[in-house]
């Protein structure tokens, strides 16, 4: 089993954390990167790559600490496993799994925005719909019993 696991967490604050989480649970230093936005980035430009990213209809305040996204490659379920916790530990907001992804492509922060882009707007496209009953349900239930 070979994938890569991103995960995005809610500050920069906790990329020394996360660092030493995911070498603890036996993760070498060169099977992960950890990106760390450009601080002169405007904040208007970091609200929206997120609000895209994931999903976000209305604007949010930006703090000011920048967000932060770290790539991990795993060999094995166990890996993946420890991987997931670690992330769990460092409060991940959100965590993905991509097969088909390489180390070398998981360098590029550009393409791993692409992807993690488009793997959160498939999830909302596969959500199912939902219909909602105009009846009364409770004496929908009153009937059957009733009878």
């Amino acid at each position: 089993m070979n994938c890569t696991v991103v995960g995005l967490f809610e500050s920069q604050e906790n990329a020394k954390q996360v660092s030493a989480g995911l070498e603890k649970s036996g993760i070498r230093n060169e099977d992960y990167i950890i990106y760390k936005t450009n601080k002169n980035s405007s904040a208007e430009q970091k609200q929206n790559f997120w609000k895209r990213l994931l999903g976000l209809q209305a604007p949010k305040k930006v703090k000011e600490n920048d967000k932060l996204i770290t790539s991990v490659v795993v060999n094995s379920d166990e890996e993946l496993t420890n991987v997931k916790k670690s992330f769990e530990q460092n409060d991940v907001v959100k965590i993905y799994e991509f097969q088909d992804m390489t180390l070398e492509e998981a360098k590029d922060l550009d393409y791993i925005k692409r992807i993690v882009a488009l793997r959160a707007k498939s999830h909302i496209y596969a959500m199912p719909e939902i219909s909602l009953s105009s009846s009364n349900i409770p004496q929908g239930i009153n009937a059957e019993v009733k009878a």
